[in-house]
């Protein structure tokens, strides 16, 4: 969280932030709201460039209409074969 700290205290428009599972490891409701938080202030206050990756799936869904927010997914294929 001091980092998490740091980069909301010192991030410019020009700043590209990348923050991976913020929250992971609280309660859910707990994480969900700092998550949303954190993100909310990236996008609406400092308004950089970020990569904000989180397994709370409630906030794709709330920043969904947000045109300054794009939504992307991840996803993978095993090639059970070949391991």
């Amino acid at each position: 969280m001091e980092e998490t700290k740091a980069i909301l205290e010192k991030a410019t428009e020009n700043s590209l932030v990348i923050l991976d599972e913020l929250g992971r490891g609280t309660s859910t409701f707990d994480g969900q709201a700092l998550a949303d938080a954190v993100l909310n202030h990236i996008v609406y206050r400092i308004g950089c460039r970020a990569l904000f990756s989180t397994h709370y799936h409630t906030l794709s869904e709330k920043y969904s209409s947000c045109e300054e927010v794009e939504i992307c997914r991840m996803a993978y294929n095993l090639d059970e074969a070949k391991n």
